[in-house]
Formats: C-alpha cells, sequence, structure tokens
C-alpha cells in the first residue's frame, strides 16, 4: 500500500523488504504478460488494448469486448476456459543463437 513519503512522493514497501518510492504522477507501465491468459504482450495493438481493457489485445477481442459491460463489472474468463484458449492459439517460436 502506498504512503505519502514527500509532499511529491510515496512510498511503499515491497514483500522482498526494500521500499520503492515513487513521484505522486508515476503511472505504472504495461506489464509484460497478460493478466488473463499469461501470454507475453509484445505488440502495439497488445498495448493498446491493455490501455484501454487490461489485458492483450487477443483476450480484448476474444472476452473485452465482446462483453463490454459484464468486463467493466469485474468478469474475467474462468481458468479453464483460458487453458482451453490458449491450448488452441499458435506458439511463439523463438530461435536462440548461442555461439
Amino acid at each position: 500500500m502506498k504512503k505519502p513519503y514527500t509532499k511529491d512522493r510515496f512510498i511503499e514497501a515491497h514483500s522482498a523488504g526494500f521500499f520503492i518510492i515513487t513521484p505522486q504522477d508515476y503511472e505504472d507501465p504495461v506489464p509484460l504478460s497478460c493478466p488473463v491468459c499469461s501470454n507475453l504482450l509484445r505488440t502495439r495493438d497488445d498495448e493498446e488494448a491493455y490501455a484501454e481493457v487490461s489485458c492483450c489485445n487477443h483476450c480484448a477481442l476474444k472476452w473485452a469486448h465482446p462483453r463490454r459491460e459484464a468486463w467493466a463489472d469485474g468478469w474475467r474468463p474462468s481458468p479453464s476456459d483460458v487453458t482451453a484458449d490458449n491450448s488452441e492459439r499458435l506458439p511463439i517460436v523463438v530461435e536462440l543463437k548461442l555461439q
């Protein structure tokens, strides 16, 4: 929980035992993965969807936009629905070249 620290900063205790001090106007960045499906956010469309509905573009198109009112009220797909949908998605192929 953030607490006032100075006139323009907040302080927050981290569970690892250190403190985080942030400016008052600090906005959290876009996370690395979607809070709904846990897939990486990797495109500009993902960033825009996250800014609008707090999930990746795929989840926004699949669940958030068709259920706008329910989504705004806090509805989210069940873990089993997310798992089933993730199993149908194409994986991201990453090639690492070790020298």
